[in-house]
């Protein structure tokens, strides 16, 4: 059948209309450029590299969307993939980086329209997922975003928002209050996803203790998700400057109680039996934790001072391997790890909802131009990292 692609200039958002037959054509020439810049993975383990005349996604199909990026997020992951971590699943060099990718809708394909969510000049965001089939178990009992026939997932096996343009799923992009600028707004749609998709895995229930470990650009978003939605929070993290990063959120969004803990787990031992022993006349601990951090010993950690029948959820994600887990504490305790990769399209949209409603707010310690695209993993590597770096886009 035939359908309306709309296009947006790419100079001023400045709205056309051309018509096409929907099959996937490319969008007229005179509306949107041909060429863009890009920051990609020039060489695992290595490299990345800004380049210029890349082309613009032009192949439309289905529920194609193609978005004028106005901010792309870095995150751990973007630089696992140029760890080649992820080399595997379908990574590849010459890739387009990021997951957290924001701005315009300015082209759609012949079934976007379908979901009901965007139109042209849309303010959108996109989880990882792209091209979900809908049809097998995992998207009927899971969500999209576990699809198992998914066509790929944006900045870490096809290409994703570090460039001008992007293709994204109509289904599964949440839409941005205009509340939200777009550098705090593309962190939600991994970091925030994550985190809020980590807080439904272990159970919203108000007035209970959560415990939120690592407090990075996951963690001061889930501290303030949690505290909005009724939990008592308790923050941990080995660095100061992440613990006094929370201070910064208004103040019925900072956790409960915060500790600063060490490298040397031995040092710990205070902290830890102090959380273990409290909370609770009996059954002492908290109630649910989740983990944002990498370090393999967490969860084990963790188990020493969560409740009995107590649920974990870790979105840590090492790459160096396994977790430690205590399996004492697992079946004595009767405690339960689980994991959660993202949260499904449409918790995307009220953990986005939340977020403005609340007045959350997503720490930006610095934004970068695309040009400067090595000096953005560069700087992510800095211990001294707080809250989210951001590319933008004029």
């Amino acid at each position: 059948m035939d359908a309306i692609k709309q296009t947006a200039e790419s100079v001023g958002d400045v709205i056309h209309n051309s018509t096409f037959q929907g099959n996937g054509q490319q969008p007229s020439q005179d509306a949107l450029p041909s060429k863009m810049k890009a920051g990609i993975i020039e060489k695992f383990n290595s490299s990345v590299a800004f380049q210029e005349g890349r082309e613009v996604p032009s192949d439309l199909k289905g529920h194609d969307i193609l978005v004028q990026i106005k901010a792309a997020g870095m995150c751990h992951t973007d630089l696992q993939v140029l760890q080649g971590v992820y080399a595997s699943q379908g990574s590849h060099e010459g890739m387009i980086g990021s997951h957290e990718p924001a701005g315009i809708v300015v082209a759609l394909g012949p079934d976007a329209m379908s979901a009901g969510k965007v139109k042209v000049g849309s303010r959108v965001g996109s989880i990882n997922t792209f091209g979900f089939c809908g049809k097998c178990k995992a998207c009927k009992a899971n969500g999209p975003q576990l699809c198992e026939n998914v066509k790929g997932l944006l900045g870490l096996t096809i290409d994703g928002g570090f460039a001008q343009y992007a293709k994204m799923d109509a289904r599964v992009v949440g839409l941005i209050p205009e509340s939200i600028p777009f550098d705090q707004a593309a962190p939600l749609f991994c970091a925030g996803a994550t985190i809020y998709g980590a807080l439904k895995a272990v159970g919203i229930e108000k007035g209970k203790w959560l415990a939120i470990v690592g407090l990075g650009g996951l963690g001061h978003l889930g501290v303030q998700y949690a505290k909005a939605l009724g939990f008592k929070v308790v923050a941990l993290d080995n660095r100061q400057e992440a613990l006094d990063l929370l201070k910064e959120a208004p103040a019925n969004l900072r956790p409960d109680q915060s500790y600063l803990m060490h490298d040397d787990e031995k040092k710990n031992e205070q902290i830890i039996q102090q959380l273990g022993s409290g909370f609770y006349d009996s059954d002492p601990g908290v109630d649910k934790a989740i983990i944002c951090a990498e370090a393999r010993h967490l969860p084990r950690v963790t188990q020493q001072f969560l409740r009995k029948g107590g649920i974990i959820c870790d979105v840590g994600l090492p790459a160096d391997g396994p977790l430690e887990v205590d399996a004492f504490a697992l079946s004595f305790k009767e405690q339960t790890i689980r994991g959660r990769l993202i949260c499904t399209p449409k918790e995307a949209q009220d953990l986005v909802d939340l977020h403005a409603q609340e007045g959350c707010r997503t720490h930006i310690e610095k934004t970068y131009p695309i040009e400067e695209i090595k000096d953005v993993y560069k700087h992510y590597e800095s211990k001294d990292l707080k809250g989210r770096i951001v590319v933008t886009f004029d």
